[in-house]
């Protein structure tokens, strides 16, 4: 009888190991599944977010180094005044360290290069743009250790105009953590391609213009890929649309709803 007991002991001990194993398994193969479609939307929406230090702060920066290379403000006090703070041609870089502190913390040195081109008659028409940084940033929903790098070019620049107009690319690839669903750690890739982003000089803030996006990557058990397009619509917001479905997100704060 002794022996008997022990042998039931042993099996239940041993299946309940399997299935612990199996939940185990299943908890990580969850957790590395390929990113869905809605968790890609995500991802894109806290890479343009002002609140992580995303793409939307780079194009806000942009105008307002913008402002300075051809001194919009003391242009329009005098239209005989060229108020250049850069020359034709003159080229300049600044750097700038971003921080944030509160429901979402992010950290991240920036360095912008510039130069001011002019037409034949000397009057400013572009600043060409580029920069490169790495960062992070932890969100409520997600995490991110990343590089990003970009070139933009700034057009309407002369005093007549009231708002700058914005092309080029940015890109951000790094790791990025959910915190929410299957908690997935993902590497990826996610690129934007300005068109005709418009910021107003005054505020300096997004105030309409199309990017598309395509984001890639991979986890432990697949790839990835999505393409789709981001429409600013004023109010601080901007729907993406990917795979047919659309998104509404918060440039502030990164946070997406599906429509």
């Amino acid at each position: 009888m002794k022996t008997r007991n022990l042998l039931l002991a042993g099996i239940i001990t041993l299946s309940g190991m399997l299935i612990l194993s199996s939940c185990e398994n299943d908890d990580e193969s969850i957790a590395d599944e390929p990113a869905t479609e809605a968790e890609a939307a995500e991802m894109v929406a806290y890479s343009l977010s002002e609140g992580t230090s995303g793409a939307a702060s780079d194009i806000e920066t942009a105008a307002a180094l913008a402002n300075e290379a051809v001194d919009y403000e003391s242009g329009m006090k005098s239209a005989s005044t060229t108020g250049k703070s850069l020359s034709c041609g003159e080229s300049a870089d600044t750097t700038m360290v971003t921080a944030g502190t509160g429901v979402i913390t992010y950290n991240n040195t920036k360095t912008y290069n510039y130069m001011l081109e002019c037409d034949t008659l000397g009057n400013p028409v572009m600043l060409d743009m580029s920069f490169t940084y790495d960062g992070e940033f932890d969100a409520p929903r997600l995490a991110s250790t990343h590089s990003v790098s970009g070139d933009f070019e700034i057009t309407q620049i002369e005093y007549t105009s009231d708002m700058y107009l914005i092309n080029g690319m940015w890109q951000r690839s790094g790791g990025f953590e959910s915190k929410i669903r299957n908690q997935a750690s993902r590497q990826a890739t996610i690129q934007f391609e300005l068109v005709n982003v418009a910021v107003e000089k005054e505020p300096k803030e997004i105030d309409n213009g199309t990017i598309h996006f395509s984001i890639s990557g991979s986890s432990g058990h697949g790839s990835f890929s999505y393409e789709g397009t981001i429409t600013f619509i004023g109010n601080r917001e901007a729907t993406i649309e990917i795979s047919g479905t659309r998104y509404v997100t918060n440039l502030e704060t990164g946070e997406v709803e599906e429509q």
